[in-house]
């Protein structure tokens, strides 16, 4: 026994030292996984804070990264959440599955959206875009060596190709916004919402507030793939709600909607809750309020959307 674990001098053999070394880059110490998250938090930060202070229409930048954030969410459902492409490794939070989830909001509510920002704040060209995706696969790299991210079966060459086109549908997304193009309005409203909502359960969640699930054992897996479909839900009917105007009828409407909607996902066990009714009460006023800022901010305070406007999306 001791021959096949200890070398004649009785070290440990080359093969169980080289494999010490490449686990300890993650493992010896854990804390050293969150500083490259941190230094990119810091760098797309302060992107961001400057194409806010060189844009006048600070608004729509914020409706369009709010909206930038909704698509690459959308992504991350099928990719991460679904399909397990690849795995975050932050080591900031104790469960393993919240943890990688914190990882895929820091890149896809930071990291590429400020830099889709950037670029279409300052309106530059595909060359950029380029670069911003040999950026993202760089960084990809480095985090693979790092052992702070890893791949299942999503491969480097993707986001290589994919990013690029992301930074381009922003731009078209913002000529849109501009043209107020009244489908994209209410979809940047929509998105607004249910990024928001996505964002409040996971911090609820953290906190073991809010679990959802089928049955009786809510899991982690199960959870992850029932909160998009909430937030959707959600989102499309505050969106509706609040597309004629923002007044206390459309956030009474609301409010009631909010209770009825909780009450039937309790009645169905789909989610389970540690919230007083009051608590819950409470949260849901703040998010009304806000929701109606957020429908202000992509209509205009007090501006009406009349005639076929509201009328398309099924709104009398």
């Amino acid at each position: 026994m001791r021959g096949k674990s200890w070398n004649e001098k009785g070290r440990i053999p080359n093969t169980t030292l080289k494999t010490n070394l490449e686990m300890g880059m993650c493992m010896k110490n854990p804390k050293h996984n969150k500083i490259p998250f941190i230094i990119l938090l810091v760098i797309h930060v302060c992107l961001l804070g400057y194409s806010f202070y060189k844009t006048k229409n600070k608004k729509q930048l914020f409706i369009l990264l709010m909206s930038n954030v909704a698509l690459a969410y959308l992504l991350e459902f099928f990719v991460l959440n679904l399909y397990k492409a690849y795995k975050y490794k932050p080591r900031v939070l104790k469960k393993k599955y919240f943890d990688n989830t914190l990882g895929a909001i820091l890149s896809q509510t930071i990291f590429v959206p400020f830099t889709a920002v950037f670029l279409t704040s300052r309106k530059i060209g595909w060359i950029g875009k380029i670069l911003g995706g040999v950026y993202f696969s760089l960084v990809e790299i480095v985090f693979l060596r790092l052992k702070v991210y890893k791949h299942h079966w999503w491969k480097t060459v993707y986001t290589l190709v994919l990013i690029p086109f992301y930074f381009k549908i922003s731009d078209w997304w913002n000529c849109l916004l501009t043209k107020q193009i009244s489908l994209i309005r209410f979809i940047s409203l929509f998105f607004m919402i249910m990024v928001t909502e996505a964002n409040l359960i996971f911090v609820f969640a953290t906190l073991r507030k809010i679990r959802f699930g089928v049955g009786r054992v809510h899991s982690l897996n199960e959870h992850f793939i029932v909160v998009p479909l909430y937030a959707i839900l959600y989102s499309l009917f505050s969106s509706l709600s609040f597309l004629k105007e923002n007044n206390w009828i459309s956030k009474r409407r609301l409010l009631i909607f909010s209770v009825i909607f909780e009450h039937f996902f309790n009645k169905v066990k789909l989610v389970k809750e540690k919230f007083y009714f009051v608590d819950y009460l409470t949260v849901r006023v703040l998010t009304t309020l806000l929701y109606g800022l957020y429908r202000d901010w992509v209509y205009g305070k007090n501006n009406e959307v009349k005639g076929t406007d509201s009328e398309e999306y099924g709104v009398k």
